[in-house]
């Protein structure tokens, strides 16, 4: 049986992050994925300024944005009128607004920076319980050919998404509901010339359309369908559906072709009350999910991480007393509330049905 100071649980862009503020701190850790290899699809869209600051306090922030696309502008259309524009130039942030890039790329950067240290995520491992006692945690690792291994450590991080093994086990409560509303989503690539945006916002009295751009012609389309049943079962989404819906609804007439991912969700907004319970904690979607509207979540889960990483750092070099790490909680679960409140205000803005609503919304959008 081995022993290490940390043990990050889930290594998408938080978990990385994670692990890369660890590495700047001089801890040592392990991170484990029980995924096979990073994820292929694009999710999480954009980093924006603050992420990139604090992530290059670890990572410098020139390669994520040599990875992607400057945020410029966002543009809001209704029934092919533009009808606002958003200029987002005038940052005064050394990065910008921010950078679009898929979340497979971000994932990417991280790891390439963490493996320029020897270090690399172990997949195909899963953590399938931990007991916790006075001076760290006993947990078991289920291995790639079956077998497990008993490891102890100070301290485990749970990164491992919204149905985290670590909260579960912690039993702490996921407070929220499921939205009502079904979304569809496509990663496509786009015939034609679309504005000179990053975002554009289509609104039309059947439901909102976001287009936002990952490459030169290369989109996300997230398009609200309908209310449902919570309990009703996800569809296949085909890309005719999508293509219909951009007839409709976009600033054009624009084909699209070579769908990358094509999906349906829905809307869940959850968070739990405490991030952390003794020497275990939670970071990123572990901690709360919410409305992707506003692209929020990764970066709220990366600022988590280093917000816990410089903590638990002078935790355990003994510079401070485990009191500090309750500040985490402190701090990240009130930054975490007022993103969800955030975030489902938006999207109650952009599902909007009324027509009265609809019309007031575009005027002050417009004005």
């Amino acid at each position: 049986m081995s022993k290490i100071p940390v043990l990050i649980c889930g290594a998408g862009p938080v978990g990385l992050t994670m692990a890369a503020q660890l590495l700047r701190q001089g801890i040592g850790f392990r991170i484990v994925d029980k995924n096979s290899r990073r994820s292929i699809h694009s999710k999480a869209l954009v980093i924006w300024a603050r992420s990139l600051e604090v992530l290059n306090t670890a990572v410098p922030a020139q390669d994520f944005i040599d990875a992607g696309i400057p945020v410029r502008k966002a543009e809001y259309w209704f029934q092919q009128e533009r009808l606002a524009e958003i200029d987002f130039s005038g940052a005064e942030s050394p990065f910008g607004t921010g950078v679009m890039i898929p979340q497979d790329e971000t994932e990417r950067v991280l790891e390439e920076s963490l493996a320029r240290h020897e270090i690399h995520v172990e997949r195909q491992t899963e953590l399938k319980e931990f007991e916790q006692h006075a001076t760290g945690l006993r947990c078991q690792l289920a291995k790639a050919d079956g077998t497990m291994e008993e490891l102890d450590v100070s301290w485990l991080i749970g990164c491992d998404g919204a149905h985290s093994v670590v909260r579960h086990q912690l039993e702490l409560p996921f407070h929220g509901e499921l939205d009502k509303h079904r979304w569809y989503l496509a990663d496509v690539h786009i015939r034609g010339e679309m504005p000179d945006a990053n975002v554009v916002i289509c609104g039309h009295p059947d439901g909102i359309m976001i287009c936002f751009q990952i490459r030169e012609n290369r989109w996300r389309i997230i398009a609200e369908v309908d209310l449902t049943d919570p309990d009703q079962p996800v569809e296949e989404v085909k890309l005719s559906q999508v293509q219909e819906m951009m007839n409709q609804r976009g600033p054009s007439d624009f084909e699209l072709a070579d769908p990358v991912w094509l999906s349906e969700f829905r809307i869940n907004e959850r968070k739990v009350d405490r991030y952390g319970v003794g020497r275990a904690f939670l970071v990123g979607d572990a901690a709360h999910i919410h409305s992707p509207a506003g692209g929020q979540g990764m970066n709220t889960g990366m600022q988590d991480a280093c917000n816990l990483a410089w903590k638990l750092a002078l935790v355990e070099k003994g510079v401070a007393g485990q009191p500090l790490l309750e500040s985490y909680t402190q701090e990240r679960s009130a930054i975490g509330e007022q993103v969800l409140k955030a975030a489902g205000r938006l999207t109650d803005v952009a599902t909007l049905r009324n027509p009265l609503a609809i019309s007031l919304r575009n005027i002050a959008l417009k004005t």
